[in-house]
């Protein structure tokens, strides 16, 4: 089995999420989260922690930037009914920390919304895994954070926030980008839906505008 790799990124496909690395003459094609992939750079020296996969006629190598990263990966493939892609999907779309979070929140209409997690996978994920990631010892800051930053939501309040990542979803936005956006608008004096959901998009306005903003300061630098 493969558990390390260091070497050169010759190749990278966006779509598929596969790149090839190059390691004493052998090229290594791995499967690694989107979130990762964007960070690459074709030439760069990198290294990745491996999880080799191997089901009858396949075997094919899953990267992560940090041992942590790839034992949640592992943790996540134990749910029943959950293969490596749909795995990696969930990583893709939120990131180890984030999903943490909505799996310890229950927060299963924002899993759902993940390419290829429906809700009930995001079901099987919250009820099988919340009470493993809560003893897992590299978790603790992360949940401890989680338990201070998230305001304590009533029934009522939870379908609103679950209504507006649906919402939100629809048009267009990232699941990470939504995410922050909710987080903040949430903890306001507002609490209609309709109001909520015009704070969110303003909210997502301001951040695209100082994100081109900075794009535009690096590239005229």
């Amino acid at each position: 089995m493969l558990g390390f790799i260091q070497g050169k990124l010759i190749s990278r496909n966006s779509e598929s999420l596969h790149c090839v690395v190059l390691a004493q003459g052998i090229g290594y094609e791995i499967l690694v989260p989107k979130r990762t992939l964007e960070r690459l750079s074709l030439a760069a020296d990198l290294s990745l922690w491996l999880h080799t996969h191997v089901r009858e006629d396949i075997l094919a190598l899953y990267g992560f930037e940090s041992e942590n990263e790839k034992l949640f990966f592992r943790l996540l493939l134990s749910v029943s009914g959950l293969g490596p892609k749909t795995a990696l999907s969930l990583l893709s779309e939120f990131g180890a920390d984030t999903l943490v979070e909505l799996i310890l929140g229950k927060r299963i209409g924002e899993i759902s919304k993940a390419p290829g997690v429906g809700k009930k996978t995001a079901e099987r994920l919250v009820m099988e895994l919340s009470g493993k990631i809560e003893k897992l010892s590299w978790a603790k800051d992360n949940i401890t954070s989680v338990a201070q930053s998230t305001p304590k939501l009533n029934s009522g309040l939870m379908q609103v926030r679950e209504d507006l990542f649906s919402a939100l979803t629809h048009l267009g936005y990232q699941p990470h980008l939504i995410k922050g956006a909710i987080d903040k608008v949430m903890v306001s004096e507002e609490k209609s839906f309709e109001g909520l959901l015009k704070l969110a998009l303003k909210e997502l306005s301001n951040r695209s505008l100082n994100s081109t903003r900075v794009n535009s300061e690096v590239g005229n630098g």
